[in-house]
């Protein structure tokens, strides 16, 4: 069973700023408006579909929501399809 990491959203700070992530906003445009990690990209209700379409298995994805639970599932589904992919513990709120 393949799994996926999950991290501090201070890690997922630093480590947005490095080369070779993907770091993945799963909230709202408009909370991605005020405010969002840097160097993040806005996917609303992100699902496997709209992740495979980018095209980028061999990256390392980084997801957030707001409270966690859906970077969760769909850091779950990447996982058993192969990706790496880490989640955010506790989401991102403003």
């Amino acid at each position: 069973m393949n799994r996926f990491e999950m991290i501090s959203l201070d890690k997922a700070k630093e480590m947005a700023m490095e080369n070779g992530y993907i770091v993945v906003d799963l909230r709202s445009t408009s909370e991605f408006a005020q405010s969002h990690v840097e160097n993040a990209i806005n996917i609303p209700d992100a699902d496997i579909n709209k992740i495979d379409s980018f095209g980028k298995k061999d990256s390392v994805w980084i997801l957030y929501c707001r409270r966690g639970s859906l970077s969760f599932r769909l850091a779950s589904e990447m996982s058993s399809k192969g990706y790496k992919v880490m989640a955010v513990v506790g989401g991102y709120r403003m």
